[in-house]
Parts: structure tokens; sequence; C-alpha cells
């Protein structure tokens, strides 16, 4: 017997699990999923999310290669997702800005971009989080796009750097459909930019334009666009029209791109006044031993 494609469990109102793959399973049809889940010997061969709640959202803590598996079989599927890649400045703005925490929590999938979410989880729940960078998600699953002939839409940034992200991009992967773009300077104008997507037929859409309008843009318009997959890229553009660098892998591996970002963009050591906020607040859940 074949576990269907894709199977989801729900464990509790804490954390649960999501298993994508066709995998045998000697088993009564009732007891599918538990088998699947807890006994085949190939578990660490399929997709397997695991999420834990903190922080105020249900995060990601598995690998990251059966996020992107899971990923891609919703694709596939035509299954419509929205994925937020939260870091700790997002997690301080949804405390402070309701709509924001509701835009955000909206998002079907919730993964640890930032170094301070992966941090937090593993001193609130245990959970050896790894972070997971978005733009390099963004490029795996652009990479799986080419491969599979999905069409992608570019959203966000100035219109020269768009522009530029978008002929780069189709230099990195030659096969890869990207039926349209747009600057992310709109304001007035939101009508416009939703049937310019409607009209492309894109499947995929990545939004460039930073929190919180990129996930204000996203839960606003997710119902009625025609993507089935839709994220926030924040700064990404920037990198990929060659405007600004990303910081070394070593610099990564420490966790210290936020570091390298600051640098580059004297702008952006004004946004890291939320630090002592976040650290406060990763203290304060800790003392009352909740997932505030």
């Amino acid at each position: 017997m074949h576990c269907p494609k894709p199977v989801y469990l729900t464990k509790n109102a804490t954390s649960y699990v999501s298993v994508t793959s066709n995998i045998s399973c000697e088993a009564s049809p009732d007891a599918i999923a538990v088998c699947c889940l807890l006994k085949s010997p190939l578990l660490e061969s399929v997709g397997l999310l695991e999420f834990t709640d903190a922080l105020g959202f249900s995060i990601y803590v598995g690998r990251r290669e059966s996020l992107l598996l899971d990923l891609q079989d919703r694709l596939h599927e035509g299954l419509k997702t929205h994925v937020l890649t939260l870091n700790s400045e997002m997690v301080v703005m949804a405390r402070r800005i309701p709509e924001f925490n509701a835009a955000a929590r909206s998002a079907d999938i919730v993964v640890p971009d930032g170094i301070g979410v992966a941090f937090a989880l593993r001193i609130l729940r245990g959970k050896p989080a790894t972070r997971i960078s978005g733009i390099d998600l963004a490029e795996d699953l652009l990479n799986f796009c080419q491969n599979e002939s999905i069409s992608v839409f570019l959203l966000g940034a100035r219109s020269h750097v768009v522009e530029r992200a978008c002929n780069n991009l189709k230099k990195m992967y030659p096969n890869l459909n990207i039926v349209g773009y747009h600057h992310g300077f709109f304001l007035g104008q939101e009508e416009m930019v939703i049937q310019k997507i409607i009209q492309s037929g894109a499947k995929f859409l990545l939004v460039g334009m930073g929190a919180p309008f990129q996930e204000f843009f996203i839960s606003r318009t997710k119902d009625r666009l025609p993507t089935v997959f839709m994220m926030g890229v924040g700064g990404a553009f920037d990198v990929w029209s060659g405007l600004k660098r990303r910081a070394a892998g070593w610099v990564q591996k420490v966790g210290l791109e936020w570091l390298f970002r600051a640098l580059q963009d004297y702008t952006r050591w004004r946004r890291l006044r939320f630090i002592p906020s976040f650290l406060w607040l990763i203290l304060l859940t800790k003392l009352k031993g909740s997932s505030l």
C-alpha cells in the first residue's frame, strides 16, 4: 500500500509534521499517516516538515532539504502557498503593528530566515533550528521553476534594479521563464499591478519590497492572483541586480550577515534599534515559560 501524496498529520496545537512523498507502507487506511511518519525506515528520505510555536508564530524547524521537497510538491499540485521568511525585526514589528501581525500570521509556512530567530528557537524550545536564508531558498526554487517550466513574476525594488535583477536571473537560469516584472513603488496603482500579474499568468511570485510592505501586498492579493507560490524576499533584488554583494560564506555561517549588510548600507543602522526589544522578548518568554 502507498501513502497518499501529500499526507498531512496534525499532532497538537504547538507542532505538526507534513510528509509529501510516496513511500511503501503496510497499514490499514486509518493508520497510513501514523505508519508513514513513525514506522517507515525511509523517514529521512522524505520531505518532513516539523514546526514549533514560538515568538507568536508557528516556525519551521526541520531541514532545508525537506522544506524544498515539500514546496516543490506544493508547486506541482497547485497548492497555494505563502512562505514568510521571518527575522528578528519582523518579530518585533509584529508585536507593535497589529496589521502586520495579521498579515504575517496568515502565511502558510514560516521559516527562520534571521540568525536571531534561529537562536531564539534554540533558547526557548531547545530545537536545533538552522537558519534558512530567504535568498538561498528563492534561488533553489527558481532553479526548480526553470527545470519544471513554471512561470515567474518579480515585484519590488526600483525600476532599474528589478530590470537588472531580471536580466541577471535569466543569465543564472537560462531556461527560467520570467513572464513579467514591476517595480515596488506603485502607491495608488496597486490594481494596475494586480492586473499585470494576473495577465502574465505567473505561478511563482517573488515580492522584494521589504517588511511590512511585501507581507501586506501578499496577504491582500493572494486570493485574487493566479500565483501558486508567493514569498517576500526583502532586498534580494539588490543582490541579483549586482548593486549589492552578499556576505562571504564564512560570515553567513557565523551568523553575521546582518552586520555585513549594515556595513554596506548605513541606513540599516537605524533599523538595528529593534535588537534590545528582541532580546528582552526572548528573556521575558524564557522567564514566563511560554511561547508568547
